[in-house]
């Protein structure tokens, strides 16, 4: 395009031009208003210079086709408008706005989780399979052409929507590009496209494949020029990493395999998909927050733990018994022997001394007073009654002739029975 649509410019007299989104070879995209909805919507307008462009105003069958479409994974199509190049107004097609990167954007930041890939698998081939089922073919699956929704779920990081769905298919059809032009991204073009042969529903199956195991490994699996790319994927197969589990390997080997005949429909793919889904949910994946917390962990200096400990002194000894006598405290020290990093040590307190000290022998403990005292008249009790007793035996109530020997006792409890014993004796 010669030049861009300045902001405030009205487009189709309803949506106002705010800001410029991104530019491709034969289009622009914009953020715009749908002035009478009050809404924000992606407005993408396409240079189209030929003469055969005023056709694609009499194809508003495969128009209509594209905005019935519904389905979460799919960016919905709201308004078309193709005018030709005329001089007039620009053919512009009106969509849903998704604020989020792309996913070229994601994958440029680092691989992504392997239940986000499985979730974003199981979303596009199910779009896929819906358009699929009407007759259309995408065409150009990429990760430019994936657009990333925040989750609302903690256990996942997005939900991705397929955009551009059709656009390829719309041009195509109204005879836009020359014979034998080749519609698509080098890097993601499926064998058949290379050769140039008509692309059917196989094609999109074997782009999303490539798309997957870039998102799960981080390298594009084609890289090079046009040629190079190109040329590559007519004698090889995509390297795919010999860590990854048997589930995964077979998926990406089945979606890339060079003869179209021979890869699952999309169908098959969000089935295979969701069970590696199932397996990763039952092997106790780790929820996107978890991760992200993990992240931040790693993150952290090896000296930064719980509790502050000085890597000069690895093993912390508290010097004073107290109520807490077993600290648990998560310490980094060069000198541990453990193979973690953040060795998690329980230390229980102890004397500073790098022996211990033997507790000295505790003595008996002197009785208390009221003690003394209960035992006393208990025992008092027992006098009183071995002394009318005899007087009794004796006959008469004269007291016996001897009094009751007690057993010696020392201390203050032998002075209180013999105080006692005085007291009551005749």
């Amino acid at each position: 395009m010669d030049s861009s649509l300045t902001p405030g410019t009205v487009v189709g007299g309803r949506y106002t031009v705010e800001a410029l989104l991104g530019r491709g070879g034969m289009a622009e995209v914009y953020r715009a208003t749908d002035v009478p909805l009050g809404r924000s919507v992606a407005l993408k307008v396409f240079s189209v210079e030929t003469e055969g462009a005023a056709g694609i105003g009499r194809e508003s069958a495969e128009i209509q086709f594209l905005a019935s479409l519904n389905h979460h994974a799919l960016v919905t199509l709201f308004d078309a408008s193709i005018e030709g190049g005329d001089g007039g107004e620009p053919s512009f097609l009106v969509m849903e706005l998704v604020d989020g990167p792309t996913l070229k954007e994601r994958i440029a930041a680092g691989p992504i989780a392997e239940i986000d890939v499985a979730q974003m698998v199981v979303d596009l081939a199910e779009a896929l399979h819906v358009v699929h089922t009407g007759g259309v073919v995408h065409r150009d699956v990429k990760p430019a052409n994936i657009l990333l929704n925040p989750s609302a779920l903690p256990a996942v990081e997005f939900r991705a929507k397929l955009s551009d769905f059709g656009i390829a298919y719309l041009i195509d059809s109204t005879r836009l590009t020359m014979p034998g032009t080749v519609i698509g991204t080098a890097a993601y073009l499926s064998p058949e496209q290379a050769r140039g042969a008509a692309p059917g529903p196989a094609a999109d199956v074997y782009s999303l494949g490539l798309v997957a195991l870039e998102s799960l490994t981080g390298v594009r699996a084609f890289e090079g020029n046009m040629i190079e790319s190109i040329s590559a994927r007519l004698v090889s197969d995509p390297p795919i990493p010999a860590d990854l589990a048997p589930s995964w390997a077979s998926l990406f080997a089945g979606m890339t395999n060079r003869d179209p005949a021979l890869r699952p429909t999309a169908l098959e793919v969000v089935e295979r998909a969701r069970s590696i889904e199932r397996e990763l949910y039952a092997g106790g994946v780790e929820s996107h927050t978890e991760r992200e917390a993990d992240d931040d962990a790693s993150a952290m200096p090896a000296a930064t733990v719980a509790m502050t400990v000085p890597l000069e002194e690895p093993t912390r000894v508290l010097a004073t018994p107290s109520d807490d006598a077993t600290a648990v405290l998560t310490a980094s020290s060069p000198t541990s022997t453990t193979p973690s990093d953040d060795a998690t040590a329980v230390l229980t307190a102890s004397n500073p001394a790098s022996t211990p000290t033997p507790m000295p022998a505790r003595s008996r403990p002197a009785v208390p007073r009221r003690v003394v005292v209960a035992v006393a008249g208990v025992l008092a009790a027992a006098v009183v009654g071995a002394v009318v007793w005899g007087s009794v035996a004796a006959g008469g109530g004269a007291p016996a002739s001897e009094p009751v020997p007690l057993p010696t006792n020392e201390g203050v409890l032998g002075t209180h029975l013999d105080e006692l014993l005085e007291s009551v004796t005749p």
